[in-house]
């Protein structure tokens, strides 16, 4: 939208991919039922995830300070680079975008649901949060930027604007 720096560069494709733990941490307990269906993947996420999400158990705050890190820390920031700021913005808004399932099934709390739907509730917010995190972080290793998610990618181009 602002500009055409699509290409990132050098040690920027990592860093890039950094703040995407922050939907990966937030919302690992979506995929409960999956990791129950599949163990080997169950395995993969504990091995990989699993000490972060020990950390944010164990720290209440640590969502929220990532998450305002994410976007006001990078929002005016013009020493660094555009694309990392992108990815950043990108990040805390696909985890702000997990609150609305966190909504919608507290809202239900203490209800008897039957399994089946809670269980493809969960797998559907797993498989859509799961997949724009994967596409992100491809996409930056691969060099170039993200921004073919509707209205998430919009709005974090607005949000790191033209500078």
């Amino acid at each position: 939208m602002w500009s055409s720096d699509d290409e990132i560069q050098g040690i920027d494709r990592v860093k890039s991919c950094i703040p995407y733990m922050l939907p990966l941490i937030d919302g690992d307990h979506f995929g409960r039922f999956i990791y129950n269906s599949i163990p080997p993947l169950g395995a993969i996420d504990d091995f990989f995830l699993g000490p972060f999400v020990t950390i944010n158990r164990q720290l209440p705050f640590l969502s929220l300070i990532l998450f305002t890190a994410f976007t006001l820390g990078t929002r005016f920031n013009t020493d660094m680079n555009r694309n990392v700021r992108f990815n950043a913005q990108q990040a805390a808004l696909i985890d702000l975008a997990l609150i609305f399932p966190e909504l919608i099934g507290s809202s239900f709390a203490g209800e008897p649901l039957p399994r089946a739907l809670v269980a493809s509730s969960m797998n559907f917010v797993w498989i859509g949060y799961m997949s724009l995190v994967v596409y992100s972080i491809y996409s930056n290793l691969r060099g170039k930027r993200p921004d073919q998610i509707p209205f998430i990618s919009n709005g974090a181009d607005l949000m790191v604007g033209p500078f």
